[in-house]
């Protein structure tokens, strides 16, 4: 069994190499998207989904998500190819919103600044073809194919990556999904029962023309070379990610680690690791004896905090696409701006000193808000349709599953 699926992204699709480029869309890159959403939707259902980086799965025990998708022993039960059927790609860009202590670099960084035009990820056309044992398989995997270009396929999706519209009828019928082993429920690993979903329309146009402005104030094609003027006019997003997630950041100023687990951190020379026993920020030591560093805990005062007992970085559970134009392959047709907010929020450790609930309270409010959003671009006029805002929060997964993964 087979199916062609035609693929046109609508903000850049990024599935990097060993050379951390992108330069074509890489197969695996795909997959792995695939596989992350059919973990937390096996984890919503109540399944078992293995953590990949930690995994004992293999030929003779696995879980449900490495029985379609493979381990060690076992064979992928479908296979992907990838044709370019017109490729092109977007500039990369280094962010520095007004505020913000770091930059964020969408795509391949190149100090020469030469081929900055290339290096931001992959626009264009493309076809998909899906490859499957059976019709149930092949069907999951369309499945899946749809919900991930909906809300972000491939790397990169936190900072506004990966939304692409699929350009042909999936015909998709409801996914045969069996639970066979039960999951651990206090899991911290995404669970679709936890995931929620914004789509915010962008309506006021001469806010979105102060947004560009706005933005090319803080664009950048190597550290030193700012790029003061940028014609938007031949793509269809605007890189606007950064802005929104330096929002999103400081509704959660007042407590770091809160912010940090949420939004993602990597320990580095300014932020440390976590201690998973108190759920705070380790301070660094030196031992000038050993010239070796140590870390102590400063809340219950243990001295050297062994790695297991550290988090010492955590991806990002909240992600924002680009402002995007949703009819930009629907021919003669007006632009219609939107941005999509979405993630998910795990019960949160009792020493983090807050709760899921007030999280997603702090989050509905202000996502709703149009001071917010005034804020958020440093603009005095609202860009945002608050009336037309859609949200989901706590997925209902039969409905999903019932509605062709159609979220909203």
């Amino acid at each position: 069994m087979e199916a062609i699926v035609k693929l046109k992204p609508l903000t850049p699709i990024w599935t990097g190499d060993a050379g951390r480029k992108c330069r074509m869309i890489r197969e695996t890159g795909i997959i792995g998207s695939l596989r992350w959403w059919y973990e937390a939707l096996i984890r919503g259902l109540g399944g078992e989904a293995c953590d990949p980086t930690k995994s004992k799965c293999n030929g003779q025990s696995r879980c449900g998500v490495c029985e379609l998708f493979g381990c060690t022993g076992w064979a992928r039960r479908f296979k992907l190819d990838v044709r370019e059927v017109k490729k092109d790609f977007a500039p990369f860009f280094i962010v520095k919103p007004n505020s913000s202590k770091r930059a964020s670099f969408l795509g391949y960084y190149d100090k020469s600044g030469q081929s900055w035009e290339k290096n931001g990820g992959l626009l264009g056309e493309y076809e998909l073809r899906i490859t499957a044992k059976d019709e149930a398989i092949l069907n999951t995997i369309k499945f899946l194919l749809k919900l991930s270009c909906d809300w972000g396929i491939g790397s990169g999706t936190q900072r506004g990556f990966g939304i692409s519209l699929i350009d042909n009828d999936l015909q998709l019928q409801k996914p045969d999904i069996r639970i066979e082993q039960l999951n651990n429920p206090s899991s911290n690993l995404p669970r679709m029962d936890q995931f929620f979903f914004y789509k915010i329309p962008i309506v006021n146009i001469e806010a979105l023309d102060l947004i560009i402005k706005e933005i090319c104030e803080g664009l950048y094609i190597t550290k030193k070379s700012p790029l003061s003027s940028f014609d938007f006019a031949r793509y269809n997003y605007l890189p606007t990610a950064p802005w929104v997630r330096r929002a999103i950041r400081e509704l959660f100023r007042d407590n770091d680690v809160l912010r940090h687990y949420l939004m993602g951190f990597i320990s580095d020379g300014n932020t440390k690791p976590i201690h998973l026993s108190c759920w705070r920020h380790l301070i660094e030591k030196k031992d000038k004896e050993k010239n070796k560093t140590y870390y102590v805990c400063p809340k219950c005062r243990k001295k050297r905090v062994h790695d297991e007992n550290m988090l010492k970085k955590t991806g990002s559970k909240i992600f924002v696409s680009h402002i995007y134009n949703k009819n930009a392959f629907k021919g003669n047709v007006e632009p219609e701006w939107v941005m999509k907010v979405w993630g998910w929020i795990p019960d949160l450790p009792s020493g983090i000193g807050e709760n899921r609930q007030r999280v997603k309270n702090k989050l509905q409010e202000n996502l709703k808000e149009e001071d917010f959003w005034k804020s958020c671009f440093g603009i005095e006029e609202n860009p945002v349709d608050i009336n037309g805002i859609e949200e989901v929060w706590d997925v209902d997964i039969e409905k999903l599953l019932t509605n062709g993964g159609e979220v909203l």
